[in-house]
């Protein structure tokens, strides 16, 4: 009777230290935001994003991938290894930027931002991705955006209507738009017509021509502006293909 007496007083005092432990662990473990998972399914939709233009667009140098990849406002590239698909194959790393939301426990709507790192191994023989990888330390490579004709197609069109077919007036139009300097232009004048090309990157083409009927745009399809096809040009404002759309 008395040992069973002594294990009734003393098993709680031996599980006391245990039960404070478990108490303190679990009052102090990492708890994932409201957010979290909201976020990382913003993270994951980017990377398909920009899974999808490395396919589209064919990539297949390192720098290539990692250009098209920071081209995302929500993308570091944090590594890059490798010099091209066929060969050495090449490796990236990017860190994404996700923005959620979600219901805390008092019921309140409550958002955020997480960061989720991808690993991309593209080729020499197989492509895979690997999602929610430990992010590795260190500062995102420095790649400069592009810049960017977005909401210039009006503008320009306005100016080149009051400049009229003169090739001075029309240059000295353009440059009145205020375009990012890094906005490659060319003006060229051939039988009555005047000529305008604008590229802010391989995919972003915008072409004008004015005669005396007024003023005609046009961007190329993302196809015709692939390595090897269309060149942004007044060459080709002024051709016969210019207002030929392709897919």
């Amino acid at each position: 009777m008395r040992t069973r007496t002594l294990l009734a007083v003393a098993a709680p005092i031996a599980l006391a230290p245990l039960l404070l432990a478990a108490g303190l662990w679990w009052a102090q473990r990492p708890v994932e935001p409201a957010w979290h998972d909201s976020a990382v399914a913003d993270a994951t939709k980017t990377v398909d994003r920009v899974q999808a233009r490395f396919e589209r667009d064919h990539l297949y140098r390192a720098t290539d991938y990692a250009h098209t990849a920071a081209q995302e406002p929500a993308v570091a590239v944090l590594q890059v290894q490798g010099e091209t698909h066929w060969q050495t194959g090449v490796t990236l790393v990017l860190r994404v930027t996700g923005h959620g939301q979600g219901v805390n426990g008092n019921g309140t709507v409550v958002e955020g931002d997480e960061e989720v790192c991808f690993r991309f191994r593209l080729g020499p023989e197989r492509d895979s991705r690997d999602d929610g990888i430990d992010c590795p330390a260190g500062d995102p490579l420095p790649i400069r955006p592009d810049p960017s004709l977005s909401g210039v197609d009006a503008r320009l069109k306005r100016a080149l209507g009051a400049a009229g077919p003169d090739e001075a007036a029309v240059r000295a139009a353009v440059d009145a738009l205020g375009l990012d300097p890094a906005v490659q232009r060319e003006v060229a004048a051939a039988g009555g017509t005047v000529a305008v090309a604008l590229r802010a990157a391989q995919y972003d083409c915008l072409l004008a021509r004015v005669t005396a009927q007024g003023v005609e745009t046009w961007r190329p399809s993302h196809t015709q502006l692939a390595p090897g096809e269309l060149r942004c040009s007044t060459g080709l404002a002024l051709s016969s293909q210019f207002g030929h759309y392709q897919r």
